[in-house]
């Protein structure tokens, strides 16, 4: 059986197939064959015979009328079986509601995935105009230039910054991005320090937002919350005051909710 990478239990074939899937979900809705040969540096074959395998088993689907392939209906089965295993997303609903329902700002729920992404959980949307904001559940953001997942990476063991750093992945979104990694590491001391995350529109324009981690049973980062919105209706005192001090008892309370104890409970 074909192997690679040192590890006698990777099996080769799975790991490029997971790849033509990701390039598929990272693509602007589809991908053609050359272009999945192209970037993922299969031979054009070999692709043909992956993306076939996966077309079969409901994992893509061509573009009807279009040489293109798609995400296939099977993902998102595999996608919500995932989210409906995870107790700590059903938890939290009830409190990002009652966020929303105070603040009428959007609310987002994340975790960061073995790239240090930020993956969306879960996002109730404002009634107000947003203009254009990326997030959508299932999709990933980078961690280093979100709310969400700079109260992650602060919350990491190690030196996260590093690996983002050495995989190339710190890039500029905005005039406000930040890119250096001292900067970034200064950042996150910030973030240890005061308990949350701030979103000064590093990622999107025009978009601010507040986060802070949850803990889980363990003690340990099990997720993030964040309230987001236009950069006109959250300036920076709001951030920092009243939007800070609510995502923090909000997170606290989904921590209760999913066993989390708190300093005080676990010196009692």
């Amino acid at each position: 059986m074909s192997r690679e990478g040192g590890n006698d239990y990777t099996i080769r074939a799975v790991v490029r197939a997971v790849q033509l899937l990701e390039i598929i979900r990272t693509a602007d809705g589809s991908a053609s064959l050359p272009e999945l040969a192209g970037v993922s540096g299969l031979a054009k074959p070999s692709t043909f015979r992956m993306i076939r395998t996966l077309e079969q088993i409901g994992l893509v689907e061509r573009v009807p009328g279009q040489d293109r392939y798609r995400l296939g209906v099977r993902c998102l089965e595999f996608g919500q079986g995932y989210l409906e295993q995870i107790d700590f997303r059903r938890e939290a609903l009830p409190v990002m509601k009652r966020l929303l329902a105070e603040f009428n700002e959007t609310v987002h729920l994340g975790v960061l995935d073995d790239r240090l992404r930020v993956v969306y959980l879960e996002k109730l949307d404002s009634a107000h105009a947003v203009g254009l904001m990326m997030s959508r559940v299932g999709r990933t953001a980078p961690s280093y230039c979100t709310g969400l997942g700079k109260a992650l990476l602060a919350a990491h063991d190690g030196d996260p910054v590093t690996l983002l750093a050495e995989r190339g992945e710190l890039q500029r979104f905005t005039k406000n991005t930040l890119c250096e990694p001292n900067a970034l590491r200064t950042e996150l001391a910030r973030i240890r320090r005061r308990g949350y995350a701030l979103d000064l529109e590093e990622h999107e324009p025009g978009v601010r937002c507040v986060a802070t981690v949850v803990a889980g049973p363990d003690g340990r980062a099990a997720a993030a919350i964040s309230i987001a919105g236009p950069s006109q209706r959250m300036p920076k005192e709001l951030l920092e005051g009243g939007l800070a001090v609510a995502a923090i008892a909000a997170a606290r309370e989904i921590g209760r909710r999913i066993g989390a104890t708190t300093a005080e409970e676990a010196r009692a």
